[in-house]
């Protein structure tokens, strides 16, 4: 539960509650670049879970019969290094169009000149000369343009290459570390005599989810680039005024996606 959230849900008319049941109101968002409006996330599923399946998956992974393989550093620094090389590209391909903007600028007036018949005009000369010059100075920058993507591009396919291998190994070891997990939540939920409910946000981000009272865990992931948002947010539902729950980056525990 996070406090503070009633006014911002206020406006989407939660019903009330009845007397064995309780409401859990979902709100999912991204927060906004440098305080701009939050972006929602749409269609996102959510899963109201009666269960915390952190916890079972923290107790199979212990019981494991091989420890879970740890992330190469060299992948590590991949995913560093790849982040640096495309910041350094996208720096030299506006450095680029800069200057492909200034030839353009200089050649147009050249012409303009031409066509009036001042080619022999001292000005004419000067703007030349300064073509000349410019036009050296975007072909430097489109060469270094294109020398900072192919070390991009290089990046990239390395790590294609370690992550497709990584995620080969972790996904052999999932599949015995975690092979009961299925049978262990189906005798979860018999005892707790509850079933999980899932339900996707509308456009503005948002999900209502009517349960049983007691405790539940409120489950959804968002895959980005390299990590996804995983959230797991334990609830407790009385039958009173309705739960409410943000998910967003600060909420989220960030899970790195291999691939």
């Amino acid at each position: 539960m996070r406090p503070g959230l009633l006014p911002l849900l206020a406006a989407i008319g939660v019903a009330a509650s009845v007397a064995c049941s309780g409401e859990v109101a979902v709100l999912a968002q991204l927060e906004g670049v440098d305080g701009g409006d939050a972006t929602p996330l749409k269609q996102l599923e959510v899963r109201a879970l009666p269960y915390d399946r952190d916890a079972i998956f923290d107790e199979l992974r212990a019981r494991a019969a091989q420890p879970e393989p740890a992330v190469p550093d060299s992948l590590l620094q991949l995913q560093t290094d790849i982040q640096t090389a495309q910041d350094q590209w996208n720096a030299a391909t506006n450095r680029w169009n800069t200057a492909r903007d200034s030839l353009r600028k200089l050649s147009d007036a050249l012409e303009a000149m031409r066509r009036r018949g001042e080619r022999g005009s001292a000005q004419y000369r000067l703007l030349f000369n300064d073509f000349g010059d410019q036009e050296g100075r975007e072909s430097s920058a489109k060469r270094q343009m294109d020398g900072d993507f192919a070390r991009f591009d290089n990046l990239q396919r390395r790590y294609t290459e370690q992550a497709q291998r990584y995620s080969l190994l972790h996904e052999q070891w999932a599949e015995d570390a975690y092979s009961a997990v299925d049978s262990v939540i189906a005798v979860r939920l018999e005892q707790l005599g509850r079933e999980a409910v899932a339900d996707t946000t509308d456009d503005n981000g948002i999900v209502r989810i009517s349960l049983k009272k007691g405790q539940w865990w409120i489950h959804a992931r968002y895959a980005l680039v390299y990590e996804e948002l995983y959230w797991n947010e334990p609830v407790e539902v009385t039958g009173g005024d309705p739960v409410q729950v943000l998910l967003n980056r600060e909420t989220a525990e960030r899970r790195r996606i291999w691939r």
